[in-house]
């Protein structure tokens, strides 16, 4: 767990380091921050794959365990207490197994959020109105006024064209994005792949309104978070202080 928050605590820094660049102040540069941050995650991600079957054998063990017990209990050969503390296990095993699968999603979460951006910050920004269609991203630098709160007409119009919601995977700031320190409070993800056809409906309807997006196609090694649309200006620049 210290090296998760090692690697939240180095997507901040590239955050931070982001607005030091454009004063000219950051000594070291952004995509080896970033570059920093994949290789601890892709590193603690390794660590927590091969720990993951201990818990699943000391949740299994402690199951068994439990049956056992309730068997003897029955049977008149073990009192309640025995049996109320095999249940203890029982949950302690389960909880910590809970928390294991946890750490894994937020690592891989962490892990594809830093692998973008090291590829973010080494790509040239684009000027105003302009699409870019490269480098594994679908971008543009749209200039219409967006926030959170003008989704439900693009949401209104996914629902008339395909007969069913927006797969929104993060509206507006979220837990991760507060963790890592990246200010996402003006931005929108859409779990839909760029490609797809409901993904080019949905550039060309954001293209034409002038909403700024980004499109990511490939899914990161290792990460379970995958193609999305970023509605908003990338989440390029840390929470203010």
């Amino acid at each position: 767990m210290a090296l998760l928050i090692l690697a939240a605590a180095l997507v901040a820094a590239t955050a931070r380091a982001h607005g030091q660049a454009r004063a000219g102040r950051s000594d070291k540069s952004l995509s080896e921050l970033a570059q920093d941050v994949v290789r601890a995650m892709a590193d603690y991600q390794k660590v927590l794959e091969r720990s993951l079957p201990a818990y699943e054998a000391a949740l299994a063990e402690a199951a068994r365990a439990l049956e056992e017990c309730r068997e003897l209990y029955r049977a008149g050969q073990l009192d309640a207490a025995d049996v109320q503390e095999a249940e203890r296990a029982w949950l302690v095993a389960r909880k910590k197994l809970a928390d294991h699968r946890e750490a894994m999603a937020e690592a891989a979460s962490i892990l594809f959020t830093a692998s973008v951006h090291e590829r973010l910050w080494r790509l040239t920004p684009l000027a105003k109105n302009r699409y870019e269609d490269a480098h594994g991203f679908v971008r543009f630098n749209g200039q219409a006024p967006w926030s959170p709160r003008n989704l439900p007409t693009i949401t209104t119009a996914f629902q008339n064209q395909f007969g069913r919601d927006l797969p929104v995977s993060a509206q507006g700031q979220t837990a991760l994005h507060t963790r890592l320190g990246l200010d996402h409070r003006k931005a929108v993800d859409v779990a839909i792949h760029p490609d797809s056809t409901e993904g080019r409906w949905l550039i060309e309807y954001l293209r034409a309104a002038g909403i700024p997006f980004l499109g990511v196609r490939d899914t990161v090694p290792g990460s379970s978070t995958g193609p999305h649309i970023h509605i908003g200006s990338p989440s390029m620049r840390s929470l203010p202080r």
